[in-house]
């Protein structure tokens, strides 16, 4: 009688043990080789807009202010578009429009999805609508509709520039006058920025838009939490798309406050509301004045932060 060959039940059951002590081992270096690509893909977007900048500074002698017109009202992402290739979108949003950013007139440009101001690694990729204030919490503006009552929307940016830095949190780590960010005024230039190119941030990741993430406590927040300071006439790449810098504190989130206090235990990847947030491992992704890009770890004191924020603090950087 032949016998036929074949395996046992518990060779089976072996193999596909193997088999799955496998995988399990392949998927977190999977998941780490796909973060590195999404990672490399945000430094280069950085690097991209710090490039136009600069050549922005090169034709007019000054960086773009971070707030270039308040009526209209439009951001300084507006300025830099002929310096990122897109010439066509610049003459698609008409700067005489009355509602600038949010007018209908202006709502193909707003829609338009540009890849290099949008991070992979951010989980929220998709149009937000436009509000009419930058208030907090509940006290938000309502939001924008045309003359049909519909919603105006447009894209968000991942990346962000601050128009200035937090009293409170800068008064927990110096007693000197508050100093300016880099693109702080009309015509912002090299020269104001004495700290150093190399020691001041340029664009810096503040992403998330229009959910609100904190460390620890949500990720994203529920709808009803209250204390997310969103620019929401700024949250579109169009707009304003500044923040003031803050400092925040672990251990003194309120979930029905205004706003969250500031603090000295956690400046990287704490709270999207005003503070520098990405979606990486470990940091965020920010753009210096001299063009390089880094990742600020996310054990950066928030002092160092609040020195390399400034143009003309004077401080000494220990990192």
């Amino acid at each position: 009688m032949r016998v036929r060959k074949a395996f046992t039940l518990i060779e089976l059951l072996v193999v596909i043990s193997i088999i799955a002590v496998l995988i399990a081992l392949l998927l977190p270096a999977v998941q780490a080789a796909r973060e590195a690509a999404r990672n490399m893909q945000c430094r280069n977007n950085l690097k991209q807009l710090a490039l136009a900048a600069h050549n922005y500074h090169d034709v007019n002698n000054s960086f773009p202010s971070a707030r270039p017109s308040s009526a209209p009202q439009y951001g300084h992402m507006v300025t830099l578009l002929p310096f990122l290739e897109q010439g066509v979108l610049t003459n698609a949003f008409n700067v005489s429009l009355s509602g600038g950013f949010a007018d209908p007139g202006n709502q193909t440009a707003a829609n338009t999805r540009l890849s290099v101001l949008l991070c992979p690694s951010n989980p929220v990729q998709l149009p937000i609508r436009l509000r009419k204030s930058s208030q907090t919490g509940k006290a938000y503006g309502a939001y924008i509709t045309d003359a049909s009552g519909n919603f105006m929307t447009g894209w968000v940016s991942d990346y962000w520039v601050n128009h200035g830095i937090n009293t409170s949190t800068y008064a927990l780590i110096s007693p000197n006058p508050v100093p300016d960010p880099i693109l702080k005024g009309n015509a912002p230039n090299m020269a104001m920025v004495t700290d150093g190119l190399s020691n001041t941030t340029l664009f810096l990741e503040h992403a998330g838009y229009d959910r609100h993430y904190v460390k620890g406590l949500g990720m994203p927040m529920p709808d009803t939490d209250l204390t997310l300071d969103q620019p929401g006439a700024w949250g579109a790449w169009l707009g304003w798309c500044a923040f003031m810098v803050q400092g925040y504190s672990n251990g003194a989130y309120q979930p029905t406050a205004s706003n969250q206090p500031s603090g000295t235990a956690c400046a990287i990847n704490c709270n999207n509301s005003q503070g520098v947030f990405g979606f990486h491992p470990g940091g965020a992704n920010v753009a210096m004045g001299d063009g390089s890009v880094r990742m600020f770890s996310q054990s950066m004191p928030v002092a160092t932060l609040m020195y390399l924020v400034s143009r003309n603090g004077g401080e000494i950087v220990q990192e």
